[in-house]
């Protein structure tokens, strides 16, 4: 896929769209807040994809009759890119306001399940001045409400 709804209504794109468009084209939907090991961590989109797999109640071994649908389900994943967790120093002298991160490229690739997308942040490329050398560093915009927007009451049925 090249782009996914989120519950929030937010729309993800993936770096596989965004690279065949033209620059003034480009939306940079593709940046992602996610929830990684209990951890939120900020990570762009290389794509979306939908994976075949056996399914988890079908426990024979028997991998003879694969005709049968009822053996398989589908998974729906992300391959993502991470960025690094905030400069310390930056975020601790601006009262936790720049969250200043770098990118991590290919060694930090990871597949990700669907669910654990929490939002579409944008990621800001700047270049502060740090121990004396000024770097290409990205920091984090969220848009405002993003934590509340899919909170929900249940009602009680018994009133």
């Amino acid at each position: 896929w090249v782009r996914l709804r989120l519950p929030n209504g937010q729309i993800a794109r993936s770096e596989y769209q965004e690279l065949q468009k033209a620059p003034e084209e480009i939306c940079m939907a593709r940046n992602i807040k996610i929830s990684l090991n209990g951890k939120d961590r900020i990570a762009e989109v290389r794509y979306f994809a939908r994976l075949v797999i056996q399914a988890a109640d079908n426990n024979s071994g028997d991998d003879e009759d694969l005709s049968t649908t009822d053996q398989f389900a589908f998974d729906n994943v992300a391959l993502v890119t991470l960025y690094s967790d905030p400069h310390p120093q930056l975020l601790e002298h601006s009262y936790g306001v720049i969250a200043s991160c770098t990118k991590l490229g290919e060694a930090s690739l990871q597949v990700i399940q669907i669910s654990a997308i929490q939002s579409v942040v944008a990621m800001v490329l700047h270049r502060p001045l740090i121990d004396g050398r000024v770097e290409d560093r990205y920091f984090l915009v969220e848009k405002m409400g993003m934590d509340v927007a899919c909170l929900s009451v249940e009602e009680d049925e018994e009133d």
